[in-house]
């Protein structure tokens, strides 16, 4: 990289109003900047801002993808190349509206990925730390060859036995040890 020059960086961008979605789409593919304007600017929070199309203000929102997706290209339509993990989303509202609170969208890139965050991180137990404390001083004791308090460790060898007539097999200590 050169120096002075900046890390690329990528986002999603999620547009919900379908006609300003469209319109867009058709500006960057045609590559048409003289028939438009597009310009997007961020409040001091860097999060909150406005996109502004052909002097009509959108409400834009930078929020935070409840997981890292990977973006591909290809050069001849057989191999891909990864470029860039992307883990922000634009998320551009209708005029006028009110984008949601926080830092981190509920919903990833695709259908199955809604509300990923809720349905598929589980949310820490509550575990008193006294119980942990204890939990850690018996697992240390076990890794250091003594038993838990008020514990006996017996250590007994076992043979995995066959029955001749039933053919059913089951563990049973060994004998004469």
């Amino acid at each position: 990289m050169a120096e002075g020059a900046g890390a690329e960086e990528q986002f999603v961008l999620r547009v919900l109003d379908e006609a300003l979605a469209d319109k867009l789409r058709r500006m960057l593919r045609e590559e048409i900047t003289a028939h438009g304007h597009i310009e997007l600017t961020f409040s001091d929070n860097n999060q909150d801002g406005t996109l502004t199309v052909d002097s009509l203000p959108y409400p834009v929102k930078l929020l935070n993808l409840p997981t890292v997706v990977e973006a591909y290209k290809t050069y001849d339509d057989v191999n891909m190349v990864k470029i860039n993990d992307v883990g922000q989303m634009l998320l551009v509202g209708p005029p006028g509206s009110s984008l949601p609170e926080g830092p981190e969208s509920a919903d990833g890139v695709t259908p199955p990925m809604r509300n990923a965050r809720q349905r598929h991180f589980k949310n820490l137990p509550k575990v008193d730390p006294s119980e942990v404390s204890a939990v850690e001083r018996d697992l240390l004791a076990l890794l250091s060859g003594f038993a838990p308090a008020g514990m006996t460790i017996t250590d007994t060898e076992e043979e995995f036995v066959v029955d001749e007539e039933t053919g059913a097999g089951s563990w049973r200590p060994v004998k004469g040890k």
